[in-house]
């Protein structure tokens, strides 16, 4: 075994000795692959073809083709899919449910804050403070032949300006005395007096009270009659009991009074709102009947 392997790496050296020093033949190299891969390593490619030494063909092994391959198809058959005689249905969503309830609940809460007013039950709205009503008041009395006025004015507003006109008049208001006003301003309670001569009798008086150039009381009296006369203002009563209805306009104010109303009566908004939700009840009534 030793003497084989000596043999073989002397024929080797003695090869590339002979390709070293030209003495190989090219039919050996051109039938010898590994010949010829050593001469292309020493002279190159180029080299060996300039010298007509064709490079060794080398055999291919063929392969028979499996059973599972058919040629060049590479088409896998699968097993048949057992046929599943059984339908699945899928369970379908009831959508027409949610415009019925909601145009419902709609309707229910436009119907009730029209009619009773949801302030009745959920207490929203919150009362402005009380302010004490305006009070004009007069009181006369005659000493001697002297007419004695004074008006008093309480709970004024200090930001309007107030003023008062009056006339004094005797023999039963067929002859004047005396007219004239006075005005006044940033007070919230005011007193004034005059005093006039009066001649013949009956006497009588009459005043009348503006806030900001309007109307807003009068006081008059005449001898034999009372001396004293209060008359004040209409006090605004209005509070969130007496107005239950939430004006949806207004709905981002409700805690304000007049985002509020009374019951029994609505405005446009309100109309279209049951409108809307009548629509959403119907809609949804006919796809569920469906």
């Amino acid at each position: 075994m030793n003497d084989m392997h000596r043999h073989s790496t002397v024929n080797d050296a003695d090869k590339v000795k002979g390709l070293l020093d030209g003495t190989v033949e090219p039919s050996e190299v051109e039938e010898d692959p590994e010949l010829y891969s050593l001469a292309e390593r020493i002279y190159g490619r180029e080299a060996l073809d300039e010298m007509g030494i064709a490079a060794p063909v080398v055999p291919t092994a063929t392969f028979e083709n499996p059973d599972y391959v058919n040629g060049n198809n590479l088409e896998v058959e699968l097993p048949d899919e057992p046929e599943n005689s059984e339908t699945v249905v899928l369970p379908q969503k009831n959508s027409s449910r949610f415009p019925f309830f909601v145009g419902l609940l709609g309707l229910a809460i436009v119907s009730f804050n029209l009619l009773v007013g949801i302030g009745s039950i959920v207490d929203l709205c919150e009362d402005p403070p009380t302010d004490l009503p305006l009070e004009f008041n007069t009181q006369s009395n005659l000493q001697g032949d002297v007419l004695h006025v004074t008006w008093t004015a309480t709970n004024l507003e200090e930001t309007a300006q107030y003023s008062v006109e009056w006339t004094i008049s005797e023999n039963g208001s067929h002859t004047i005395v005396d007219s004239n006003w006075f005005n006044w301003s940033s007070q919230s309670t005011y007193i004034h007096s005059e005093s006039r001569t009066i001649q013949q009798s009956p006497w009588c008086y009459i005043s009348t009270l503006y806030e900001n150039q309007t109307v807003i009381d009068s006081s008059n009296a005449c001898e034999d009659e009372l001396t004293i006369e209060t008359m004040s203002t209409i006090e605004d009563s209005s509070n969130c009991e007496e107005n239950p209805r939430l004006i949806w306009s207004e709905i981002a104010e409700y805690e304000e009074l007049a985002s509020w109303a009374p019951s029994g009566s609505g405005d446009l908004l309100d109309g279209a709102l049951l409108m809307l939700f009548a629509i959403f009840s119907l809609t949804g009534f006919r796809r569920k009947s469906g």
